[in-house]
């Protein structure tokens, strides 16, 4: 389907192009009749049209910004990280990061209609109305989704590998419901149902928490009881990330289990308030900042490409081993009398 131009508004309109640039964009330049204002709103409106951002930039002179679709939500400090990188290698290309998150009521048709970037960087899934936007808007997309799913796809093995290198033979799984977050969360749970696999061992029962609220804890806390209880119990949980972490460990103790004698944890991101638990947290660190290094090697080639180099075979995935991961005691933990 093609863009609807300024050129199709004036046709309908009845109108020339320049009278269609000056009564859209709020010139005060020029007067028109209310009825000639009125004409050319009516027939942007039915045409759904939208001014296109890059000629608006050339006319205006804007310098060249690429804006970083997120969503709006809580930002640990791995995307911080992230976001730090690719701020500096976009300013080392003469550029300027502009940060846009999502949010319900809120869609990209507006930013671009104020905002003129050269390149949109999608790092975290658009909404189907805010991928229509993109695709029809003539701005370069550069999709990071995989590059993300790829480092994903070793988080939850980088877990496994190391409990079940530990002795762990039952480890279990505490993920997160939460929509925007789901395409990750997804992939790092069949990460480690994949590693359980390979090694031998069971599929994990899974936890799935909400908001990471007062009463989580509790709630945890009878899941671990019922994991923990009979002849083959679970030793071990690999958690969505490092705040689920901290939950787990109050959860344990809750459950009246002492962590990690008789529950290793680990954890994801290597969020500062791991190395302040008691015991400190065993967690697995993604090297977003190296991602950021492949967003700028795809704006460098003028984001021919719509995708970002997938960054292969884990090599900015490692694991910081603290206090919450430990061999199993010998022999099965029974809580039946828990």
């Amino acid at each position: 389907m093609n863009r609807v131009t300024a050129a199709d508004v004036a046709a309908a309109a009845g109108v020339s192009r320049s009278t269609v640039s000056y009564v859209l964009n709020g010139s005060d330049r020029v007067r028109f009749p209310e009825s000639t204002v009125a004409r050319v709103l009516e027939a942007a409106a039915r045409l759904n049209y939208t001014p296109n951002a890059a000629a608006s930039s050339l006319r205006r002179g804007r310098s060249d910004v690429v804006l970083a679709v997120l969503h709006d939500m809580p930002h640990g400090t791995a995307l911080g990280r992230l976001l730090d990188e690719l701020t500096a290698v976009v300013a080392a290309q003469g550029r300027s990061l502009v940060t846009w998150a999502a949010r319900e009521g809120s869609a990209l048709a507006d930013v671009l209609r104020d905002l003129t970037p050269r390149v949109i960087v999608e790092l975290m899934p658009f909404g189907d109305e805010d991928r229509a936007t993109a695709a029809g808007s003539g701005v370069p997309v550069l999709s990071a989704i995989d590059a993300l799913l790829d480092l994903e796809s070793h988080v939850g093995a980088a877990q496994v590998d190391h409990l079940a290198g530990l002795g762990h033979r039952r480890v279990g799984v505490v993920t997160v419901d939460e929509p925007r977050v789901e395409v990750f969360a997804r992939a790092r749970r069949a990460s480690a149902a994949d590693a359980l696999r390979r090694h031998g061992l069971a599929a994990p029962p899974v936890a799935v928490m909400g908001e990471a609220g007062a009463a989580a804890a509790d709630v945890l806390a009878e899941s671990l009881r019922e994991w923990t209880r009979g002849p083959d119990p679970v030793t071990a949980v690999a958690c969505y990330n490092d705040l689920f972490a901290a939950i787990t460990c109050a959860a344990a103790e809750r459950a009246g289990l002492s962590v990690p004698h008789d529950l290793a944890v680990v954890g994801v991101d290597d969020e500062p308030l791991g190395a302040w638990l008691s015991p400190t947290l065993t967690t697995v660190r993604v090297d977003l900042p190296a991602l950021a290094t492949a967003i700028a090697a795809a704006l460098a080639g003028d984001a021919r490409s719509r995708d970002v180099d997938v960054i292969g075979e884990g090599r900015d995935v490692a694991l910081v081993v603290r206090g919450t991961s430990g061999a199993p005691r010998s022999g099965s933990v029974d809580q039946t009398s828990r």
